[in-house]
């Protein structure tokens, strides 16, 4: 069995790779660029803040730049507000732009015309998270905080991606690549990121794709069940307990029949098939319906972190289970955000 230790951020790549993988494949990371010009037009929506800069070229005339930053929701935890970015007023974007030589860039921060430098895409260069403190919410922080201190129940709240990642494959070979099997690799060879990856168009991807993202999750008991509450993409699991349907006999979805049992009082187990979502990452990794997930869910006993262990078996696809380890830390007072993906029209 080949086994990979990371963050929950990133499934079969390393945090940086992972989190710059998309944006590898749309910009050139090897060089950080400037552009200065007019705010055009701004669109404050997940998955990326858009903006458009018009840039006055050597020849006098003027080409209209797109630019995406970090998600929406990143953005207002970090506290940047959301009439940062004014139409009209002038401004300098530093990040890396196109591979196609289209007038497009990602942002990892802006130069006001005031002289501030804000970070619209913490961590985008590759170097520790940043954020643009919000000090006027100190006081409302610190009562939900408090609040959520009160309330909190065992695994029943809500989880912060952990801030600390490993990373160590073995089995493998290639610390960064799963035992795929050579259809597999070929049919991930053929996935073209550019348009086939289904996030494009705002379709939340299945499982287990679905918990490798950077925003909160939740868990809550309903009826017996758990649901496992996703910020992203706004999906909620359902993990059918103490169940006596027979799983083979349900309904393929693209997140699965979910069965859970408690090993014991502080670890939860959860076994999913039925998976009827093609892709096991956002750079086409292929899955079958013949995949089978068990996560395990184990709560500190100081209850303020959640250890998350996932092996994922796949006959059609991997010539080896694989097993990937992870966290959740708990802050008090986080909450769940809608996320209300949108396309761009920019």
């Amino acid at each position: 069995m080949a086994r990979i230790l990371i963050s929950l951020a990133t499934l079969n790549l390393s945090l940086a790779a992972y989190a710059h993988h998309s944006v590898g494949a749309f910009y050139d990371s090897s060089t950080v660029s400037r552009i200065s010009g007019t705010i055009g037009s701004v669109q404050w929506v997940n998955p990326h803040v858009r903006f458009t800069v018009d840039v006055t070229g050597a020849n006098g005339e003027s080409e209209r730049w797109r630019v995406e930053a970090g998600a929406l929701n990143s953005l207002d935890r970090q506290g940047v507000p959301r009439d940062l970015l004014r139409v009209g007023e002038d401004i300098t974007v530093i990040g890396y732009t196109s591979r196609r030589g289209r007038p497009e860039m990602v942002a990892a921060s802006v130069d006001l015309a005031n002289g501030e430098n804000v970070v619209l895409w913490s961590g985008l260069f590759g170097g520790p998270e940043e954020s643009n403190p919000a000090p006027d919410a100190a006081e409302q922080i610190a009562a939900a905080a408090a609040e959520a201190a009160r309330s909190a129940q065992g695994m029943f709240r809500v989880w912060t991606i952990g801030l600390e990642y490993t990373h160590d494959a073995t089995d493998a070979g290639d610390e960064t690549e799963m035992p795929l099997t050579a259809s597999a690799r070929a049919a991930r060879a053929n996935f073209d990121p550019l348009v086939d990856d289904p996030g494009l168009s705002c379709t939340a991807p299945g499982m287990p794709a679905l918990m490798d993202n950077p925003f909160p999750m939740a868990m809550a008991e309903d009826d017996g069940d758990i649901l496992i509450q996703m910020e992203q993409w706004d999906v909620v699991r359902r993990i059918h307990i103490d169940d006596d349907a027979d799983p083979a006999a349900q309904p393929a979805t693209p997140y699965g029949y979910s069965t859970g049992r408690w090993e014991d009082d502080n670890t939860l187990v959860v076994t999913t098939t039925r998976i009827n979502w093609p892709y096991f990452d956002d750079i086409g990794t292929p899955q079958s319906e013949q995949l089978e997930l068990v996560e395990r869910y184990t709560l500190s006993d100081d209850e303020t972190r959640l250890d998350y262990l996932l092996t994922v078996t796949d006959p059609e696809m991997l010539t080896e289970s694989v097993t990937f380890d992870g966290y959740w830390t708990w802050i008090p007072g986080e909450q769940i955000k809608r996320y209300d993906c949108a396309v761009p029209d920019l």
